[in-house]
């Protein structure tokens, strides 16, 4: 499977701003690698409202985006955007029509959990995110330890509306069994709407998706496995309506056999 259009909804790009690239050597080298993947547009997507990092000014993120791709030769294209860790600030944030939380400026906004839990009346707060005009996409939920234990949880948060990304790193193992068997679930149950890299480094945590693909690709084929790097993402920095959305299968994603009688329904 040949991939030379891939759009990477969700990096830590952007040089001296989280815990991802370093440098602006370091951002340039993650620049080169993506473009080299068949990577041709990444969304830079710093931590915000994390409590942990310094959530960066609108302003402050194109002056970086510029300086990358410059830097860079403009090998691929770097938009705007962020990875939002639910809070209160999401409803503020929502009523600027420039919002640092949207996606490349569009309605979709990558949206974080705790990796250890679930925030209380999650699915009222995701019809009111959508209620202020935003599509929350879910940032790594085969990484969360309750939808690993409970998936049906992600199941539950797609049937209301949100769309979920999985982590290259995940398919690839690089998380360990646990993110490894929840990412497998998910996509076999048709959850699974974006895969990115959640790239942080040069040498670990890499901007590389073909590997993941290839991968995801012998799970649930390959058009299903394209449409998460390539038409999905393409739509979503547009802001068009995500294109593929396969039925899900709470079977897979539960690990319930079929019936016999369900085979022959």
């Amino acid at each position: 499977m040949t991939l030379t259009k891939m759009v990477d909804i969700h990096c830590h790009i952007l040089p001296e701003t989280d815990d991802g690239a370093v440098s602006l050597e370091e951002s340039v080298a993650m620049c080169r690698a993506a473009a080299a993947d068949g990577i041709k547009t990444i969304v830079a997507t710093p931590h915000m409202f994390d409590g942990v990092h310094t959530t960066p000014e609108r302003d402050a993120i194109r002056r970086k985006i510029a300086a990358v791709m410059q830097a860079a030769d403009n090998c691929v294209q770097i938009v705007p955007g962020g990875e939002v860790r639910y809070s209160y600030e999401i409803f503020q944030e929502a009523e600027n029509p420039d919002s640092r939380i949207k996606l490349n400026g569009t309605s979709y906004m990558l949206l974080e959990f705790p990796f250890q839990s679930i925030p209380p009346n999650i699915e009222m707060t995701i019809f009111q995110i959508l209620n202020a005009g935003i599509t929350p996409v879910i940032a790594h939920p085969e990484r969360n330890k309750r939808i690993q234990q409970n998936p049906k949880i992600i199941a539950d948060l797609v049937e209301r509306g949100a769309f979920a990304q999985v982590d290259a790193g995940s398919l690839t193992k690089s998380f360990g069994p646990e993110s490894y068997q929840s990412a497998k679930k998910i996509l076999e149950a048709g959850l699974a709407h974006f895969i990115a890299t959640d790239a942080h480094h040069q040498e670990r945590r890499r901007p590389i998706l073909s590997a993941a693909v290839a991968i995801a690709a012998e799970l649930v084929g390959e058009d299903y496995a394209r449409a998460m790097v390539e038409d999905n993402p393409e739509a979503l920095i547009h802001d068009r309506a995500i294109p593929f959305q396969p039925d899900v299968d709470m079977d897979a994603l539960l690990g319930r056999k079929k019936s016999w009688f369900a085979f022959w329904k």
